[in-house]
C-alpha cells in the first residue's frame, strides 16, 4: 500500500500521461449488429410460393431496410474511442433492398410433374409409386404479375394428370411373403357386418410405400349414412349404445394385431372404453373420426400391402411385403397381463415379445391400458 502511494505521488509530480490502447472483439461486435439488423421492424421479404387445394399461391415479397455494416461498426468505433463515456445515441445507417423478381419459370420447374404409373422391377425388386402430373402455364402467370405488379398475392389453378396405374392396382407379384396376419370372430348382425364389410373395403389392397404413416381415419373416411354405414353397437358416455358405423372398431383392433406382428410402427393407437367381445385386454384399438385416429408407420425397407376381408363370420387382415437383409425378421407374440382390478376398472399391461429360432431376444412394454367393467 505505501509502494501504490509512492507511485501515484509520483505520477502526480511528474505530470506522467497514459494514453489509453483500446482494444475490442471485432466478431462480436459485428455479431451484435447483424443481431440489431434481425430486429429491424421493416424486414425484407422475398416472394414465396405455395401449394393449397388445386391452386398455386404465389406472394409477392416486400421491401426492408438493410444495415450499412461497415459504417455502423466506424461509427461505433469512434464514439466508444471518447473516453468520456457520455451517453451518445447514433443513429443507424440504413438503405433500403427491395426483393428478388418472382422466378415463374423456375417456380414451374420446381413443382411441375409429368405424370407416372406405378410399377415395380424383381431385379432389383423394387416398387415405384405413382406420380400426380401438376403443370401451370407459365406465360399466363407472367402475365398476371405484368398487370399487377402490386398485388399481395396470385393465385393460380393447377392442371393436375391422374396416373393410370397406381400402387394399389399392381396385384400382389410386387409383394410375395405374408409379414404377418390376425383374425376376429364376429356375430353376423346385418348391420354390424356391413358395417365391417365396408371399413374393410376400405383398407384392403392399400399399400403403405417406406416411412410413411397410415391413417385409419384418413384411408375409410367419414362414417357416413350416404357412404352406406348402418347403426350398431358403439361405446359412449360409459354405456353401449347405438351409434352410425358401430362396429368397425373390430377392423382397426384386427389390423392393428396384425401391424404389431408385422413389426411395424405403432405411431397413434387408444383402447376401448371397455374390453371388447373380439379382443383380449391390451390388443384392441379404438377410432372416433375426427377425434381419435389408429396410425401406423411402414418401418421396413419395402413397401406393404394391407389384404382384408370379412366373410364367415371372421374378419382377417393380412400384410404382405418382400423380405430381405434389409430388414430383421422377428417370430413377434403379443403377451397381456392384467395387473390390477378395482370395483370399476381392469388394467392391462401388454408387451412384445421378440424370438428368433424359437429363443426370446428382446421384450418391449407396448402399453397399459385401462377399461370400465361392464
Amino acid at each position: 500500500m505505501i509502494q501504490d502511494i509512492k507511485d501515484y505521488v509520483a505520477v502526480l509530480m511528474s505530470q506522467i500521461n497514459i494514453d489509453p490502447i483500446l482494444i475490442y472483439n471485432q466478431k462480436a461486435l459485428r455479431d451484435y449488429i447483424e443481431t440489431m439488423q434481425a430486429q429491424l421492424p421493416d424486414q425484407l421479404e422475398q416472394s414465396s410460393y405455395y401449394i393449397e387445394d388445386d391452386k398455386l399461391v404465389i406472394t409477392n415479397g416486400k421491401n426492408g431496410a438493410k444495415v450499412y455494416m461497415d459504417e455502423l461498426e466506424a461509427r461505433i468505433m469512434e464514439e466508444v474511442q471518447d473516453i468520456t463515456y457520455k451517453n451518445t445515441c447514433i443513429d443507424i445507417p440504413t438503405f433500403t433492398e427491395y426483393p428478388d423478381k418472382i422466378n415463374v419459370p423456375a417456380i414451374h420447374d420446381d413443382i411441375y410433374r409429368q405424370a407416372q404409373n406405378a410399377y415395380y422391377t424383381t431385379e432389383p425388386r423394387m416398387v415405384y409409386s405413382e406420380v400426380t402430373g401438376i403443370d401451370f402455364d407459365v406465360a399466363t402467370v407472367e402475365r398476371e404479375i405484368e398487370q399487377n405488379p402490386e398485388a399481395g398475392e396470385y393465385q393460380i389453378k393447377l392442371n393436375y394428370t391422374k396416373p393410370e396405374v397406381t400402387v394399389n392396382d399392381l396385384g400382389m407379384d410386387p409383394f410375395p411373403d405374408l409379414l404377418a396376419t390376425f383374425a376376429t370372430k364376429y356375430v353376423n348382425n346385418p348391420d354390424r357386418t356391413t358395417n365391417l364389410r365396408l371399413a374393410s373395403n376400405k383398407i384392403n389392397g392399400k399399400v403403405i410405400m417406406p416411412g410413411e404413416e397410415f391413417s385409419f381415419n384418413k384411408v375409410v373416411g367419414r362414417r357416413t349414412a350416404s357412404a352406406g354405414y348402418k347403426n350398431a353397437a358403439i361405446f359412449s358416455d360409459g354405456q353401449v349404445t347405438d351409434g352410425l358405423g358401430g362396429g368397425i372398431c373390430q377392423i382397426t383392433t384386427t389390423l392393428y394385431d396384425a401391424v404389431v406382428f408385422a413389426n411395424l410402427d405403432i405411431t397413434s393407437r387408444r383402447n376401448h372404453m371397455f374390453v371388447p367381445s373380439y379382443a383380449t385386454g391390451g390388443r384392441d384399438a379404438t377410432v372416433v373420426y375426427g377425434s381419435t385416429d389408429f396410425k401406423f408407420k411402414n418401418s421396413r425397407s419395402y413397401p406393404i400391402k394391407i389384404i382384408s376381408s370379412v366373410e364367415g363370420g371372421v374378419a382377417q387382415v393380412s400384410i404382405y411385403g418382400y423380405k430381405n437383409e434389409n430388414d430383421p425378421e422377428y417370430e413377434i407374440s403379443i403377451e397381456t397381463n392384467l395387473v390390477k382390478t378395482t370395483s370399476t376398472s381392469l388394467v392391462y399391461d401388454a408387451y412384445k415379445v421378440y424370438k428368433q429360432n424359437g429363443v426370446v431376444v428382446k421384450k418391449e412394454k407396448m402399453s397399459r391400458d385401462t377399461y370400465k367393467k361392464y
